[in-house]
């Protein structure tokens, strides 16, 4: 999954920013998406993810609120055999919940850390969102205007981190110039 001294792409620094923020108390790095297949990926997906979602809280991909967004991901670590209690989230700033992102983050024990992601993983897609891509251990994730980056990282990724121990990380983030409901 790790590929110790390898290049991570801006997306994987992205996660890896975020994770190291969040264990060091400093707040959330926000991922910028700006891949030239965005476009026709978002609008493909809103038709292919309205059809698809199951979950009561988000009716349609298009509709995907910022609150919907966050039960999803909370369902999906839920599913994966994680109290959401156990990780951080950082989505109030100044007092104020960010209606543009949510983020989660929790230390595991490292072989817990890539089956707990697949379980939450198959939880996301049962709920409609749709897997874009793989890189580098960081997986990107769509729905409706929302994107999602997923990434377990252990401690040669993040040095901060025990030997033994594993990061796993759910950063989403609303895409500006979407301000439909």
């Amino acid at each position: 999954m790790h590929r110790g001294t390898g290049l991570l792409t801006r997306h994987g620094l992205a996660v890896l920013a975020a994770a190291a923020a969040v264990l060091t108390g400093c707040g959330p790095a926000e991922p910028e998406d700006d891949s030239p297949a965005k476009a026709s990926a978002s609008a493909s997906a809103s038709a292919s993810a309205s059809a698809s979602a199951s979950a009561a809280h988000t009716p349609r991909a298009g509709a995907a609120t910022r609150d919907s967004v966050e039960a999803d991901i909370v369902a999906a670590i839920r599913k994966a055999g994680i109290d959401p209690a156990v990780g951080r989230s950082t989505p109030v700033r100044n007092g104020a919940k960010r209606p543009d992102m949510f983020d989660w983050i929790a230390v595991l024990k490292a072989p817990e850390a890539e089956p707990a992601r697949a379980a939450a993983h198959a939880e996301l897609e049962r709920l409609g969102w749709r897997r874009l891509s793989e890189r580098n251990g960081v997986h990107r994730y769509e729905k409706g205007d929302w994107s999602l980056l997923s990434a377990a990282m252990g401690a040669e990724a993040l040095p901060s981190l025990q030997e033994g121990s594993s990061a796993l990380s759910f950063t989403a983030t609303k895409r500006e110039g979407d301000d439909a409901p």
